[in-house]
């Protein structure tokens, strides 16, 4: 959910302005896996092997979803 930024100019139709912002926190752990928790739901994400285990989606396919939705 977005609300208009407050702003010092007078009222504009022509000027729309908004802000967002999100906390979260992340771990690095073993094999080139992490894990993040944001919002209340914790994402893994892995890399392909040889570099990680292949165990859960990789940070470009996640990337790759975010701009398909």
């Amino acid at each position: 959910m977005t609300t208009p930024a407050p702003s010092s100019q007078p009222a504009s139709a022509d000027i729309i302005s908004r802000s967002f912002s999100m906390e979260g926190s992340a771990r690095i752990l073993e094999h080139q896996n992490k894990q993040a928790e944001i919002r209340g739901f914790t994402i893994n994400c892995a890399e392909r092997e040889p570099m990680g285990d292949n165990s859960a989606p990789s940070p470009l396919a996640y990337f790759a979803s975010s701009i398909l939705f």
